[in-house]
């Protein structure tokens, strides 16, 4: 199978972070794993695109301009996503870990995280929650 056969069959990723930085070199972690990533700076733009829909994966961060990350998945649920969700956070507590769970994350990250984290927690696999 050639690149552009396996990036058509890769699995998609949306993937939402403010920092333009921090969102760059996710997204190319997350391409060299083996994701399609849809990358966003802000939810808004995200759910203009017909792809994000598409996602088996989110990874997003709590503190966003429009949104919290966890009100940004209740707003793609809302439009009908379902997949496996990774909150990313520099403000960890014990309430948003509850919050997020109920919401249907499936793994919250906190800030900063090793690599290997992420991608066990997008995996399936222990991850730091």
């Amino acid at each position: 199978m050639n690149a552009v056969a396996r990036r058509a069959h890769a699995p998609r990723l949306l993937l939402v972070e403010g920092n333009d930085a921090l969102r760059r070199g996710l997204q190319l972690l997350l391409t060299g794993q083996g994701y399609q990533v849809h990358a966003f700076s802000r939810i808004m733009r995200a759910l203009v695109d017909p792809l994000v829909m598409t996602a088996s994966h989110l990874v997003i961060d709590h503190v966003l301009p429009e949104a919290d990350g966890v009100e940004a998945l209740n707003l793609l649920q809302l439009h009908g996503w379902s997949g496996r969700a990774v909150l990313m956070t520099t403000s960890y507590t014990a309430n948003l870990r509850r919050t997020a769970l109920r919401a249907g994350f499936a793994a919250i990250l906190p800030k900063p995280f090793s690599d290997a984290s992420l991608i066990e927690a997008l995996h399936g696999e222990p991850a730091a929650t």
